[in-house]
C-alpha cells in the first residue's frame, strides 16, 4: 500500500499520545503515517478538548461496541482507519469502576491485579477485562493493545534516563512512581507529565524506543503486536 497508514489511538491521555506516536514512528521506520487521537479528543495542538482517564477510555469502548451494535470489530471506524491502538496502563489493573462517577452499572471485573513481578501477570489479565468492554473475545486483527507496566512514564523513564539508579534498585516494570522520578531530577533534566514537554523530547523517545523494548516486555509486546498488525494490514 503507497498512501499513510492510519493509526487510530485511544490513550487515557495526551502525554500517552506522544509516547506512542514516537513508538510506531520507530517501528515504522521510514513508512509515512497519520496518527490520530481518538480518545481523548484534541482540540488545538496536543489540548484534549474532553476529558481523559481510563474511564474515558472504558467508556469509548462501550460506546463503540453500542455503535456497532454487537462486537467492536464490526464498528464503520475501521473504515477510515487501517488501524485502532487501545492504551490502558497497568496501574488501572488496581483501580475500581466506582472510582470515577462518569461509569453507570459498571461490570465487576476490577480490580485484577497481581504481584509483580512478573508484570504480565497483571497486564494478562487487564487486557481480558478490556477485551470484554469491547465485547471481544480475542483482539481483533485491526486492533493492537497497549498495557504499559506501571504507567506509560515506566518506558519514558527507561527512554530518556538510561543511567538513572531508579532502573537497577528494583525491577523496573513493577516500579509505580516513574512519574516522580522525572519531575523531582534536577532543573535542566526535570520531566513534568505536559504535553509539551514530551513533545520537545519525542525524536530522543523515537530514537531510543529498541533500547525501551530491551528494558520493558510490554514495550516489546507491543511492539512485537503492532508490526504483526501492520504485516496484516499489507497483506490485505
Amino acid at each position: 500500500m503507497s498512501d499513510p497508514l492510519r493509526v487510530a489511538l485511544v490513550v487515557e491521555g495526551p502525554t500517552d499520545f506522544v509516547v506512542l506516536r514516537a513508538a510506531i514512528e520507530s517501528l515504522l521506520e521510514n513508512r509515512e503515517f497519520v496518527a490520530t487521537s481518538l480518545c481523548p479528543e484534541m482540540s488545538r495542538g496536543l489540548e484534549p478538548s474532553t476529558g481523559g482517564g481510563w474511564a474515558a477510555v472504558y467508556l469509548w469502548c462501550r460506546q463503540m461496541v453500542e455503535q456497532a451494535g454487537g462486537q467492536a470489530r464490526d464498528n464503520d471506524l475501521f473504515s477510515a482507519h487501517d488501524l485502532l491502538v487501545l492504551h490502558v496502563d497497568a496501574d488501572v489493573a488496581e483501580k475500581r469502576y466506582g472510582d470515577d462517577p462518569r461509569i453507570q452499572d459498571p461490570p465487576n471485573d476490577l480490580p485484577c491485579d497481581y504481584p509483580c513481578p512478573p508484570p504480565s501477570a497483571t497486564t494478562d489479565a487487564l487486557r481480558l477485562v478490556i477485551l470484554r468492554w469491547l465485547h471481544e473475545t480475542n483482539v481483533p486483527s485491526h486492533t493492537v493493545l497497549c498495557t504499559p507496566s506501571k504507567s506509560t512514564e515506566t518506558w519514558v523513564l527507561a527512554a530518556l534516563f538510561p543511567e538513572d539508579c531508579a532502573l537497577s534498585a528494583i525491577e523496573l516494570e513493577c516500579r509505580a512512581d516513574a512519574a516522580t522520578v522525572m519531575q523531582s531530577k534536577p532543573l535542566i533534566q526535570r520531566l513534568k507529565k505536559r504535553p509539551k514537554e514530551y513533545e520537545k523530547r519525542e525524536s530522543e523517545l523515537w530514537d531510543a524506543w529498541p533500547a525501551v523494548r530491551a528494558k520493558c516486555t510490554e514495550a516489546e509486546r507491543f511492539s512485537r503486536e503492532f508490526l504483526a498488525a501492520w504485516t496484516a494490514v499489507l497483506a490485505r
